[in-house]
């Protein structure tokens, strides 16, 4: 929860610093319901560095997607990128390239043909997704807990 947290938290540099950032409790239901789901794949990326103290640097979550988030009937051949989070200190490393880049090769083993992700319109996330090939689709909504809008990411998984 603490890198997820510590991500949120960095929203307020491009959002505006009084911007609410999900509690604890919000974030741990969110990760329950990420991990439940039919499929679910995660991997981190680990500080093993012996002189540097160990840690998460970074986490990909994925499932099957569904065909909205009240509705969990599943859309055949789409996975749904559900989490990035990498540790703001570790940006610009290629730790969410390589992140994603395992994520993909789990998407294709497990035989999804393409791949969604939402992000908040604005963020500097934007930008690496559209640099791994992702574009946006024209789907937009709210992340309600930030009240900031999203704006839904596709990519074909060929």
């Amino acid at each position: 929860m603490r890198l997820t947290r510590r991500c949120d938290e960095t929203h307020r540099a491009w959002a505006g610093a009084s911007l609410a950032v999900p509690d604890e409790a919000a974030e741990e239901l969110e990760w329950e319901l990420r991990l439940a789901r039919s499929g679910a794949w995660v991997t981190v990326a680990e500080n093993e560095d012996d002189d540097a103290a160990s840690g998460i640097l970074g986490v990909c979550a994925l499932a099957g997607a569904q065909a909205a988030r009240e509705d969990p009937t599943p859309v055949p051949g789409l996975a749904h990128v559900s989490a990035l989070f990498v540790d703001p200190d570790h940006w610009r490393r290629g730790i969410a390239r390589t992140l994603l880049g395992a994520a993909d090769d789990a998407m294709r083993a497990a035989g999804y043909s393409r791949a969604q992700l939402w992000t908040l319109a604005g963020s500097p996330a934007e930008q690496l997704y559209r640099a791994l090939g992702w574009a946006p689709d024209g789907r937009r909504d709210v992340f309600a807990p930030m009240d900031l809008e999203t704006v839904a990411y596709v990519k074909a998984l060929d």
